[in-house]
């Protein structure tokens, strides 16, 4: 498998969720005080279902019934029912999430990717934007945020910072987005989560 590839499976945006969550719980020690680790346990578990195991099923059904004609969704204008079931898992997420009570900066961070999905879909109509980009954006997007907010790992940011362009890299690579489609996902991917923890 080339690198780019692998690149653009290991940070497919289908995994941006669950690895925010992963990042927040091992790598921001001020989360420990607010959950124990049943609680972090029982919300990875729902994240993985929810943004992961779910919208990976819907995708199966729509190239069944023909709606999409490839799994890898290359035409930008097959990505809106992928995108808008994706977006129903994810706000059924939230409904669990909020009856648990948890800590404001989870429910931000599902906020923020439920925006990232709407917006996906609303430029998918008419413009190929880079949801890699838009996914890693929006987890580095969230932890400037989290960093400013409460304090934390500075070498996380870097670490971050890096893989996106590792990601964009891949993506440029691989012929699948020209520059413009890679830095402006990035760009609204990170304004959007940033903005939701402000705002």
């Amino acid at each position: 498998m080339k690198l780019s590839k692998l690149i653009s499976f290991v940070f497919h945006p289908i995994l941006m969720p669950t690895y925010a969550l992963l990042l927040l719980f091992q790598c921001i020690p001020l989360f420990s005080q607010f959950m124990d680790i049943e609680q972090k346990k029982q919300i990875l578990k729902l994240t993985c279902i929810f943004t992961f195991f779910l919208p990976i099923l819907s995708v199966f059904i729509l190239k069944k019934l023909r709606v999409v004609s490839s799994y890898y969704m290359e035409n930008q204008e097959e990505r809106r029912w992928p995108l808008l079931f994706a977006l129903g898992w994810y706000y059924l997420l939230f409904l669990f999430l909020e009856t648990l009570h948890i800590h404001f900066v989870v429910v931000n961070l599902l906020v923020g990717a439920m925006l990232i999905l709407v917006i996906s879909a609303i430029v998918s109509n008419f413009w190929k934007i880079s949801l890699h980009m838009l996914g890693i954006g929006g987890v580095l997007g969230a932890f400037l945020a989290i960093h400013s907010l409460f304090g934390g790992n500075i070498y996380l940011i870097i670490a971050l910072i890096f893989c996106a362009g590792c990601v964009g890299f891949a993506r440029i690579n691989e012929n699948a987005h020209n520059l413009k489609q890679v830095y402006l996902g990035f760009l609204l991917g990170v304004f959007i989560e940033f903005f939701i923890f402000y705002f």
